[in-house]
């Protein structure tokens, strides 16, 4: 429910308004899920208005978000290296991990990751300090935009003129291995398999 826009982008080709020259903009749509960053920022769900921050590590199409709400907090990790998708949360005390889905989760960069051929190329635009360029396409009967740089880091994202995601501050570089793996000890649920494993 929280996602901000369906992955699935329409056939076409995007628009070059003749903005490459701006600082960040550039009408070719970057690969977001190459660079390799720490960002905090904030998700908001377009249904309720609830905002949460979040925490998004990437390393290429690795991903860790770390996430606090009402619930308490809950860490994702997404290694597709090993094709884990884990939900760590603190119950009770003891540190668990549940088996996930990938679209269980809001990951704007996984909802624009093939919009490349979909989307219109507005022009320049900025957040967390950074210059980007704004994209927009229509999904299920949605306007979507999203504010990304040259090099994939997606700034703000937007659903019908309600901003879903926003960045606040990013900081580039390699990140450790260690954020994508599940900690030593954690036990593993399996939602298909009540009794779980030790790990």
């Amino acid at each position: 429910a929280w996602a901000a826009c369906n992955p699935l982008a329409p056939s076409g080709e995007a628009s070059n308004s003749g903005a490459d020259a701006d600082a960040g903009a550039s009408s070719v749509f970057p690969n977001v899920e190459s660079a390799s960053y720490r960002a905090e920022g904030s998700i908001t769900n377009p249904q309720t208005g609830e905002a949460t921050p979040i925490v998004m590590i990437r390393d290429g199409q690795k991903v860790r978000m770390e996430m606090t709400s009402a619930r308490g907090e809950v860490t994702v990790i997404n290694n597709p290296d090993t094709g884990d998708i884990y939900s760590i949360v603190n119950a009770g005390g003891r540190l668990m991990a549940i088996r996930a889905e990938a679209d269980a989760f809001p990951n704007p960069a996984a909802e624009w990751a093939d919009a490349g051929a979909g989307a219109t190329f507005n022009g320049p635009c900025t957040g967390a300090g950074q210059a980007g360029a704004e994209w927009a396409r229509q999904t299920d009967g949605h306007a979507d935009t999203v504010c990304v740089t040259h090099d994939g880091i997606i700034l703000k994202a937007t659903r019908d003129g309600v901003t879903t995601w926003d960045t606040a501050m990013v900081e580039r570089g390699a990140q450790s291995a260690d954020l994508f793996v599940l900690p030593e000890g954690v036990q593993v649920m399996d939602l298909g398999n009540l009794s779980g494993q030790g790990r």
